[in-house]
């Protein structure tokens, strides 16, 4: 498992700023206009709370594979990432509207670190008890 540490965001939270990038990639595959109720809380990854309560990371697998609705948009994954230059913002857009899959890798950002498992631990977000 790799993880991305979410770094508040304005005025989101880690907490919301995570729990709404892994909603809005569950979003790409079952747009919010085909769901059915049961849908409503999907998600792609979880989400690990750092011991402080305060930092928040999404536990990613990047060659995990995002099927593409053909109803999709991006517009609230991307304005997620603030900054994004507008290039980067249409880069990704057209990438990942314009297949019918795509792994997660290729839409992370350049400004986010992936961080491994002996990251996570060296840096007290998982203990050696909880692997």
């Amino acid at each position: 498992m790799q993880y991305i540490i979410v770094l508040p965001e304005g005025t989101l939270t880690s907490e919301k700023r995570a729990n709404s990038i892994t909603r809005e990639l569950y979003n790409i595959t079952t747009p919010l206009a085909v769901q059915e109720p049961y849908q409503k809380d999907g998600t792609v990854f979880g989400v690990l709370v750092h011991p402080d309560g305060v930092q928040h990371a999404l536990q990613v697998d990047p060659t995990y594979i995002i099927p593409v609705h053909e109803q999709a948009t991006l517009e609230k994954l991307v304005s997620l990432f603030p900054e994004l230059t507008g290039d980067e913002r249409f880069a990704l857009q057209s990438y990942a509207l314009n297949t019918d899959a795509f792994p997660f890798a290729a839409i992370i950002p350049s400004t986010v670190t992936v961080r491994d498992q002996d990251y996570m631990v060296e840096n007290g977000w998982i203990e050696i008890d909880d692997i």
